[in-house]
């Protein structure tokens, strides 16, 4: 039978203290289950007590109905941490990415790279239990990745993915601990792999002087794709995700809202843009502008009878209402760039140019922040910017300028 208690205010009661023990844990701790019942009003103080003792019967029921149908379904009654054997590999595919990050909605692209860091960290840790992973067992990996590992062309593994490789192991047995599956987290004991800082691939005036000049000789689509990744800085799947009506051609700007993805498991598809920032409405100037309109018009022959509101710029070949793969994007990119004589750069390369472009140019932090969609502008300044010798020299004869040296 249910515990009942009594609480009470300037000595009248106001409700009452229900508790059930449902049984013992492994370690003879009572498992309990509590709640708190208000009388109705106008009761007296012995009908009050008869009718928690009914209520108190039928919640006792009703609850310990529900334990035992959480416990038959795995859910209540838990192994302590370290009384678990837990395939390592099961908790990570089967528990982790089901739940936390096919389960928290993510994007098609966070998905498929999740799926390949979970691949990498299973060919290591095949057969391993869940529990037993140690931070000795961790860094071990971190070193085999550093020193043996070499992926499918033969290449060791970058700095950048030993990090992400890092920071996946990070998330997995953070999850593991919070779900007290483990009763620590190992990763806490494991330093992270050191960032390699290498600058960004990015066009300097002259050479984006020269693709400027040489834009017009592409066909009007691509033409329109290349001067809206330099000029605006968006990136590849935000410029694949635009559709007519996100262009307010009166204010002469364009509203980011959606992104375009491409992954062997879901084909192309449409998702927000990467984070909460990157949805944001971003100047177009004039000569982007007068582009797309002439751009539009094109496509306004080509189909006649179409509501282009709701199509997309740069569609599929089949259907303006659906978006274009934009892989296809990038290598139509890339074999420009090599065509004419330009760096190995991609789409998002030229986002990096627009970005150093514009401070060059005299623009303020936050402005080109704003532009790119970025949480803040230290992001701006450590990923996208680079300054080159002509713009360190000008810095220091402003300077010798202000104090006349």
């Amino acid at each position: 039978m249910a515990n009942i208690r009594e609480n009470t205010k300037n000595g009248k009661i106001i409700s009452y203290r229900f508790t059930a023990c449902m049984e013992r844990d492994v370690r003879g701790r009572q498992i309990r289950k509590y709640t708190t019942w208000m009388p109705p009003a106008g009761l007296t103080a012995a009908k009050a007590k008869k009718a928690a003792e009914r209520a108190a019967d039928a919640w006792e029921e009703e609850v310990r109905a529900e334990y035992q149908k959480q416990k038959e379904q795995g859910s209540t009654y838990r192994l302590p941490p370290d009384k678990r054997r837990d395939d390592f590999l099961s908790f990570v595919n089967n528990t982790w990415f089901v739940l936390r990050v096919r389960g928290e909605n993510d994007k098609p692209n966070t998905v498929a790279f999740y799926k390949n860091m979970t691949r990498m960290i299973s060919e290591y840790f095949n057969g391993a239990v869940l529990q037993e992973i140690s931070p000795i067992d961790i860094q071990k990996y971190l070193a085999y990745l550093r020193t043996e590992y070499k992926g499918k062309q033969g290449k060791p593994l970058s700095a950048k993915t030993l990090r992400h490789l890092y920071g996946t192991l990070n998330l997995i047995f953070g999850y593991a601990e919070q779900q007290e599956m483990i009763a620590h987290n190992p990763m806490r004991k494991v330093s992270a792999p050191k960032k390699e800082k290498k600058p960004v691939d990015a066009l300097t005036t002259e050479q984006a002087a020269k693709l400027f000049k040489l834009l017009p000789d592409c066909t009007l689509d691509f033409h329109c794709i290349l001067q809206l990744l330099i000029t605006t800085g968006i990136r590849r799947g935000e410029c694949m995700g635009l559709k007519w009506g996100d262009i307010d051609e009166r204010e002469s700007t364009i509203r980011i809202e959606r992104s375009s993805a491409c992954t062997p498991e879901s084909g192309v598809v449409i998702s927000t843009p990467k984070t909460v920032n990157s949805i944001r409405t971003i100047p177009v100037i004039p000569s982007t502008l007068a582009l797309l309109q002439q751009y539009k018009k094109q496509i306004q022959n080509q189909h006649p009878n179409a509501i282009l509101k709701d199509a997309f710029l740069f569609p599929n070949k089949e259907n303006i209402f659906l978006p274009r793969d934009p892989n296809s994007v990038t290598r139509r990119v890339k074999r420009f760039m090599k065509n004419n004589g330009f760096p190995d750069l991609s789409p998002h390369d030229l986002r990096h140019s627009c970005a150093t472009l514009l401070l060059a140019q005299g623009a303020d932090i936050k402005s080109v922040q704003e532009i790119l969609g970025h949480a803040d502008a230290s992001t701006t300044l450590n990923f996208y910017v680079k300054s080159d010798l002509r713009q360190m020299r000008a810095a220091t004869e402003k300077y010798a300028a202000a104090f006349n040296l």
